[in-house]
C-alpha cells in the first residue's frame, strides 16, 4: 500500500512539473534579442500595423523589423532622427509619433513623412485615440487634436481641473472613458463639462507630487492598474477601491503589460517583473551577462503585447522578445548543470527511475528535472574525480529488463550502479584476441538475457549478461562474435535493432543495404542493397512499438515489415538537403530529425509533413511516455515540445516584400518616388540599368521559432524553384536583361512542396534606347540603306571595273600606236636625214628659181615630216619621264616667237597677225619645249582654217601678277562644245569635226604638258563651230618687263651655271648643234660609257668638230660640259627628295661613289649628303 501511495504521488510530480512546464505560456528566461544598432540603443514604444509589421520608436528615430532584420526609417528636416517616445495607429494608415519635437505623422503605405497643418506641442510623451480624438500629453499639457476638423485644444490645470500639466500616461478604456496620469496623481476625464476628476492615491509620503508613469486596463480583472513612482496600484472603477500592490514598494514602474496567460507584467529600472494576481507571487527577471538569451538591459522603457500575444519589451539596450506559446522551450546547458562547458548531445533517456540521461560528446549527465535544482545534476566525464568515466564520447544509453542501465562509448560498454552512483567498466574481447569492444556503438538485451554490443572494428560481441556482471576478471571473452568470417558485410556496426521474429537487424556505417541475422541458425542475410545504396545509403534504424522497422537515407526513409521483408519509401521534400539526424517512434508518428528540420510521418498513411520550429540542428529525441513530451538533444543545450502543440494547424501568414534593393541601393521615397511602398506594390517598372535587383521577404515570424522555408523563382529566368537558406530571406539577382519577369515567392508547405497561395511580383525592365521600338525602326532603315548601298557598291564596282578594263584596253592600245609610232619615227629618222642634208647643201647652189622653189618645197615637206618625228618622240619621253627636265636658257620672247609665228606664215592662203604688249621680254626658258608649245598651236591653227582664214598669235606680259599670257586664235571650223574637255588628252582627235586631217593627237597634249613643266597653266578654249578657236595658256615669269629689261625665271644658284642661250632665230644651226648635243646627253645620262668618242658616234660628228663648237658655245671642254649637265641633273634629282645619293649616282652615270661626291663637290662646293640634308 505504500509503495502505491508513493508511485501515485511520484505520477503526480511528474505531471505537475509538465503542467509547469507548458502551462506557462511565455518563457522569460529565454528572450530572442534584437538590436538596432549600437546608437539606436533605447526603445520607447512599439506599433504593429494592419499587416502586422512591428514598428519600434527609438532614440534614434523610427525602425520596422520584419522577423529577420530592422529597417531605418530616416525622419528628414528639423525632425531627422529625432527620438520617439509613443505613437498611435490612425486609419490603417499613419502613424502619430510623439517626439521631443512634436507629432510626427507618418503614411506607412507610402513609406513618407507627411507635414502636419497643425502647431503640435513639443516634449510629446503619451497618445491616446478615442474616436475621432488624438490625445497628446506632453510636458506643457494636455491636447485633444481632432483628426477630421484638425482642431487642437488645450487643457491645464487653469481651465480644467488637470493635477498637473506635465502628462505621462493616457489610458482610454473599453466603456470610452479616459483616464490621464500626471507628474502629480490620477485623473479621469469627463467630457460633459470637460474637467477632469482627481483619483486619490492612498500614499502616506512627505513628497506632494506622485509621479503616474503607466496606466493599464485589465478587462478580466475589470481593473485599471497605476504605475507610478514607488508603487503599484488596483483600482476597479465600479467600486472605486484603490488597493497598494506592497510587492513593488519602491519600484519605479515604467510600463505594464498583460501578457497571454493574463499575468501582470511591469517593466521598471530594476528589471522585468512578473505578478501572478492570483497567487500574489512576483518573479523578477534581470540581466544575465552569462546568457545571451537574457533580458537585454534592467531599464525596461516599454512593454508591449502584438495581435499574436507575443511579448516585446523596449530597453535601455535593445529589445528582448519573448514569444507566446512557444512550440519549443529551450533549455540551455547551464540551466541544468550550472556550469560554462559544453556538450553536444547524441542520446537522450529517461529511466525507470525518472532520472534523465543525456550523454553526447561530452560526457554523461544525470538530472530530476528540467526545472529542478542545479545540485542534483551530476557530470560523468573523463578527469572528474567524483564521477569519472573511461570515455567522454557516449554512443548509446540503454536500460535492460532489469532496470539496470548501461551505455556505450567510445571506451567500451558501462553499467551503472545505483547505489555507488558510479559506472562499472567492462573490457570484451573475442575468442581468438583479434577483436575487441572498446570502441561500443549500440547495444541490447535478448529474449535469453544475452547483451548484443555493436563496435567500430570489432563486428558484433554477444555476451552473458549475468556472467559478464559477475565476472571479476579484466577482460571478458565473449560467447559468441559476427564478422566478416561468419557472414557480415563490414566490420563497422552503427546500430543493431531486434524486431519481433527475434532476428537481428544491422546499419554498418556508410555501407549500401542492411543485414539481418538469424540468431537461432546464425546465418546473415543481406537485404535492399541496390534500395539502400549511393545516396540512398542508411544512417539509421529504428523500430517501432508496432515492429515496423525504419531505415533513414538521406532525402527519406523506408519502412519494412520484418515479416515479410517488403518495404515502402517515404521520401521528403526535394528542397534542401534531409540528411537523417536522429529517428524517433511517438505515438502514431516517425519524427525524423534532419539537417533541415523535423519530418513528421503518419505511421499509417506514411505522409510526412515538416515541421521547420527552428533552425537548430537536433542530433537526438527522446519521447518521454510519462509526460508526454518530447525532448531535442542539440549543442550545449535541449529543447522540450508536445507533440500536440507542433503538430496543430497554425493560420497561413502572407508573404510580404519588406524591402527592395536596386544597384545595392535601399529604395526609399528619399531617392525614387516613382516607386510605391514594396509592402504594397506588386508591379515595378525599371531603367535598363537597374538589373541589379534584391528583395527581402517576410511572413513576420514573431509568434513561433518556426520561421517557413521560402522557395522563389523568377519566370523568364529561373526553370527551377529556388530555396532560401535557413534564417535568410534575401532574394538576389543581378545583371537581368531587359524584358518583363514574374518573381514568385512561395512558403514550403509542410508536404515540402511549394505553397498554392505564392507572392507575385511583376517586374519590367525597360530596353536601353538603343533597344527601344524607335531605335529598331532606324536600324530597319540603316539596314534597309546598307543593303541598298551594298548593292549599289557592287554595281559600281562591277562598272568601274567595266571602264577600268576599257580603260586598260584603250592603254595598251595607246602604248601599242605610240610602239609603232617611235619605231616607225626611228625608222624615218635616218633616211629622213639622208633628204634634208642633201636639199640643205643643194638649195645654195640651185640656179633656176623654179628649181630652188622645189626643193624648197621638199625641204618644207621633210621638216615637216621631222616635226612629226619629234613630237612622236618627244611624247615618248615624257611618258618615260626622260623629258621633265628643263634646259634653261635666256630668250627674248617677242622676237622667238615672231620667228616661229613667220614661219608659219609663209606659202599659205592666210592671214596672220602678231600682236605683242611690249617690245622686248627676256626670260630664262626652254627654248625648245617653249618651240614645241607654239609650234604645235600655230600647226593646228593654220591646218585647221580654210584659205582666207585668218590666224592671230598675241603675247601679252602682265607686270602685276607676273604671268606671260600667249593666245593663238583663228578663224577655221571650230571645236565642238562636247571635244573641248578632251583635246589636251593624248591621241584624241575629234571624231565630229567631219575633217580628217593629218595628225598624232598628241600635240595639244605636248602643250599642256611643257606648260606645266614651265609652272603655267592653260587658261581656256573658246571655239565655235564654224567660227573658230581660241588657245590660251599663261606661263609665270619673273619681274616685270619693260623695254631693254631683261626678264628671268627664279632659279637656284646651284643652276646657275647652266648654259644660257642667247636668242637667236629659229633656223640657226648653232642652236640645233647645241640642242641635239643636250638631248644624246639626256638621252644617255645613266650610261656610264658616255663619253666624247660615244658622244661622236651618236652625233656622228668628228671629235675636232664637236670639241670646237662645244667650247665656242659653252666655253667648256666636252668633257666638262657632259660632267656639268651629269652635276645638275644629280642636284635636280637629290631636290626631288625621292632618291637615296647612291641611286642618283647611278642615275647619272657615275659608279665611284667617291668619285661622284668629289666631282659634286668640286661643282656645289659640298657633298651630296651635305646636299640632302640642307635641302631637307
Amino acid at each position: 500500500m505504500y509503495q502505491r501511495i508513493l508511485y501515485i504521488l511520484f505520477i503526480l510530480y511528474i505531471y505537475s512539473m509538465s503542467c509547469m512546464v507548458y502551462g506557462q505560456k511565455a518563457n522569460y528566461q529565454q528572450f530572442d534579442n534584437i538590436y538596432l544598432g549600437a546608437e539606436a540603443s533605447v526603445i520607447s514604444c512599439f506599433l504593429q500595423d494592419s499587416e502586422g509589421l512591428i514598428w519600434i520608436g527609438s532614440n534614434k528615430g523610427l525602425f520596422s523589423y520584419d522577423g529577420y532584420s530592422s529597417q531605418q526609417h530616416f525622419t528628414y528636416g528639423e525632425h531627422s532622427n529625432t527620438r520617439i517616445y509613443c505613437g498611435v495607429i490612425v486609419n490603417h494608415t499613419y502613424l502619430y509619433l510623439g517626439t521631443d519635437n512634436g507629432v510626427l505623422v507618418y503614411n506607412y503605405k507610402t513609406d513618407k513623412y507627411e507635414h502636419p497643418q497643425t502647431d503640435f506641442p513639443t516634449d510629446v510623451r503619451t497618445m491616446t485615440l478615442q474616436g475621432d480624438t488624438l490625445w497628446i500629453g506632453s510636458l506643457n499639457g494636455l491636447y485633444a487634436y481632432q483628426l477630421q476638423s484638425r482642431h487642437l485644444s488645450l487643457f491645464d490645470t487653469r481651465h480644467n481641473g488637470l493635477p498637473h500639466n506635465t502628462i505621462y500616461s493616457t489610458l482610454k478604456t473599453q466603456n470610452n472613458r479616459l483616464y490621464v496620469g500626471t507628474y502629480n496623481g490620477l485623473c479621469r476625464f469627463n467630457p460633459s463639462d470637460k474637467t477632469f476628476q482627481r483619483i486619490p492615491l492612498p500614499v502616506n509620503r512627505s513628497q506632494n507630487n506622485l509621479f503616474v508613469n503607466s496606466l493599464l486596463e485589465d478587462s478580466t480583472r475589470q481593473c485599471i492598474w497605476i504605475g507610478t513612482e514607488g508603487y503599484l496600484f488596483r483600482y476597479t472603477p465600479a467600486t472605486g477601491e484603490m488597493k497598494q500592490i506592497d510587492a513593488f514598494h519602491n519600484n519605479s514602474i515604467k510600463s505594464l503589460a498583460l501578457d497571454g496567460s493574463g499575468e501582470l507584467l511591469a517593466g521598471t529600472d530594476n528589471g522585468l517583473y512578473v505578478y501572478r494576481t492570483e497567487s500574489g507571487s512576483l518573479q523578477h527577471i534581470i540581466h544575465d551577462s552569462r546568457n545571451i538569451q537574457s533580458l537585454t538591459n534592467n531599464i525596461i522603457w516599454n512593454i508591449y503585447t502584438d495581435q499574436n500575444r507575443n511579448i516585446w519589451l523596449g530597453t535601455d539596450y535593445g529589445i528582448s522578445l519573448s514569444r507566446y506559446n512557444s512550440a519549443l522551450q529551450h533549455i540551455p546547458i547551464s540551466q541544468i548543470t550550472g556550469t560554462g562547458d559544453g556538450n553536444q548531445f547524441y542520446s537522450l533517456f529517461r529511466d525507470s527511475k525518472g532520472l534523465y540521461w543525456f550523454g553526447g560528446t561530452n560526457g554523461l549527465i544525470r538530472f530530476v528535472s528540467p526545472q529542478g535544482n542545479q545540485h542534483d545534476a551530476i557530470w560523468y566525464k573523463m578527469g572528474n574525480e567524483t564521477y569519472p568515466l573511461p570515455h567522454n564520447r557516449i554512443r548509446h544509453i540503454y536500460e535492460d529488463r532489469e532496470h539496470q542501465l548501461w551505455i556505450a562509448t567510445d571506451g567500451s560498454i558501462n553499467r551503472y550502479d545505483y547505489a555507488s552512483r558510479q559506472f562499472v567498466h567492462y573490457n570484451i574481447v573475442d575468442k581468438t584476441g583479434a577483436y575487441n569492444a572498446n570502441w561500443s556503438y549500440y547495444m541490447f538485451e535478448d529474449a535469453d538475457g544475452k547483451l548484443w554490443i555493436a563496435t567500430c572494428l570489432g563486428g558484433i560481441f554477444v555476451v552473458d549478461k549475468q556472467q559478464l556482471i559477475r565476472s571479476k576478471a579484466d577482460k571478458y571473452v565473449a560467447e559468441q562474435n559476427y564478422s566478416l568470417q561468419n557472414g557480415l558485410s563490414g566490420m563497422f556496426i552503427n546500430q543493431i535493432i531486434p524486431d519481433r521474429e527475434g532476428n537481428v537487424w544491422v546499419l554498418l556505417y556508410n555501407s549500401t543495404g542492411l543485414d539481418k541475422i538469424n540468431p537461432r541458425t546464425q546465418k546473415v542475410t543481406r537485404l535492399f542493397a541496390k534500395e539502400l545504396s549511393g545516396e540512398k545509403a542508411p544512417n539509421y534504424l529504428l523500430c517501432d512499438d508496432e515492429g515496423m522497422l525504419w531505415a533513414g537515407y538521406n532525402g527519406g526513409v523506408m519502412r519494412i515489415n520484418p515479416q515479410d521483408d517488403s518495404a515502402k519509401t517515404v521520401a521528403f521534400g526535394s528542397f534542401g538537403s534531409n540528411e537523417i539526424l536522429s529517428m524517433a517512434s511517438i505515438k502514431n508518428h516517425i519524427w525524423v530529425s534532419t539537417t533541415n528540420g523535423l519530418w513528421i510521418i503518419d505511421r499509417q498513411t506514411l505522409d510526412a509533413r515538416q515541421q521547420n520550429m527552428t533552425d537548430k540542428r537536433f542530433t537526438s529525441l527522446l519521447f518521454d511516455s510519462i509526460d508526454g513530451n518530447i525532448y531535442l538533444g542539440g549543442a550545449d543545450g535541449f529543447a522540450i515540445t508536445n507533440p500536440d502543440i507542433l503538430t496543430s494547424k497554425q493560420p497561413e501568414k502572407p508573404i510580404l516584400l519588406t524591402a527592395l534593393y536596386i544597384n545595392n541601393q535601399l529604395v526609399t521615397p528619399l531617392n525614387r518616388e516613382d516607386i510605391v511602398n514594396i509592402r504594397y506594390t506588386h508591379a515595378i517598372e525599371l531603367a535598363y540599368n537597374q538589373n541589379n535587383l534584391a528583395f527581402d521577404v517576410s511572413d513576420l515570424p514573431y509568434s513561433l521559432e518556426e520561421k517557413n522555408n521560402f522557395v522563389y523563382r523568377l519566370e523568364g529566368m529561373d526553370k527551377e524553384w529556388n530555396m532560401l537558406k535557413p534564417n535568410t530571406n534575401r532574394i538576389t539577382y543581378s545583371n537581368l536583361g531587359y524584358g518583363d519577369y514574374q518573381l514568385i515567392i512561395s512558403k514550403l508547405e509542410k508536404s515540402g512542396l511549394p505553397s498554392e497561395h505564392p507572392y507575385i511580383l511583376h517586374i519590367k525592365i525597360l530596353p536601353p534606347w538603343y533597344y527601344t521600338v524607335w531605335a529598331k525602326i532606324c536600324y530597319a532603315l540603316l539596314l534597309l540603306s546598307l543593303v541598298a548601298w551594298t548593292i549599289n557598291f557592287f554595281r559600281v564596282k562591277s562598272r568601274l571595273k567595266m571602264e577600268r578594263m576599257e580603260k586598260e584596253k584603250i592603254l595598251e592600245q595607246s602604248r601599242q600606236k605610240m610602239a609603232f609610232f617611235t619605231n616607225l619615227s626611228n625608222e624615218l629618222k635616218t633616211p629622213l636625214s639622208g633628204i634634208i642634208a642633201p636639199i640643205s647643201q643643194l638649195l645654195p647652189v640651185a640656179g633656176e628659181a623654179s628649181d630652188k622653189h622645189t626643193l624648197e618645197e621638199v625641204q618644207r615637206n621633210a621638216m615637216k615630216i621631222n616635226s612629226l618625228i619629234h613630237q612622236v618622240l618627244n611624247f615618248n619621253r615624257i611618258e618615260s619621264n626622260e623629258d621633265s627636265l628643263l634646259i634653261i636658257s635666256r630668250i627674248e620672247l617677242v622676237s622667238f616667237c615672231r620667228s616661229l609665228f613667220s614661219v608659219h606664215a609663209e606659202n599659205t592662203q592666210l592671214t596672220f597677225h602678231f600682236e605683242a604688249n611690249k617690245a622686248k621680254i627676256y626670260a630664262d626658258m626652254d627654248a625648245i619645249k617653249l618651240g614645241v608649245i607654239l609650234d604645235n598651236l600655230l600647226s593646228n591653227a593654220v591646218k585647221f582654217t580654210p584659205e582666207g582664214g585668218i590666224v592671230r598669235f598675241s603675247l601679252l606680259y602682265h607686270s602685276e601678277s607676273e604671268l606671260l599670257d600667249i593666245c593663238v586664235s583663228d578663224s577655221g571650223i571650230g571645236i565642238p562644245q562636247q571635244d573641248i574637255p578632251y583635246i589636251f588628252q593624248r591621241f584624241y582627235q575629234s571624231p565630229h569635226t567631219g575633217i580628217k586631217k593629218e595628225g598624232t593627237g598628241i600635240g595639244l597634249y605636248l602643250v599642256k604638258t611643257y606648260t606645266e613643266l614651265h609652272g603655267g597653266y592653260m587658261t581656256g578654249v573658246t571655239s565655235e563651230e564654224g567660227k573658230g578657236t581660241s588657245i590660251g595658256l599663261s606661263i609665270p615669269i619673273a619681274a616685270s618687263a619693260e623695254e631693254e629689261v631683261q626678264v628671268t625665271a627664279p632659279t637656284k644658284k646651284e643652276l646657275e651655271s647652266l648654259p644660257v642661250l642667247k636668242p637667236i632665230e629659229a633656223e640657226s644651226l648653232d642652236e640645233k648643234f647645241l640642242s641635239n648635243i643636250i638631248r644624246l646627253i639626256e638621252d644617255h645620262l645613266s650610261d656610264a660609257d658616255l663619253n666624247v668618242n660615244a658622244l661622236c658616234e651618236l652625233s656622228g660628228i668628228s671629235n675636232k668638230q664637236i670639241y670646237r663648237k662645244v667650247k665656242q658655245l659653252t666655253g667648256m671642254s666636252p668633257v666638262e660640259y657632259i660632267k656639268s649637265i651629269r652635276m645638275k641633273k644629280a642636284a635636280m634629282l637629290l631636290q626631288q627628295k625621292k632618291f637615296t645619293v647612291a641611286e642618283v649616282m647611278y642615275m647619272v652615270g657615275f659608279s665611284n661613289h667617291s668619285y661622284f661626291s668629289k666631282c659634286f663637290q668640286a661643282e656645289f662646293g659640298k657633298t651630296p649628303r651635305q646636299y640632302l640634308n640642307e635641302e631637307s
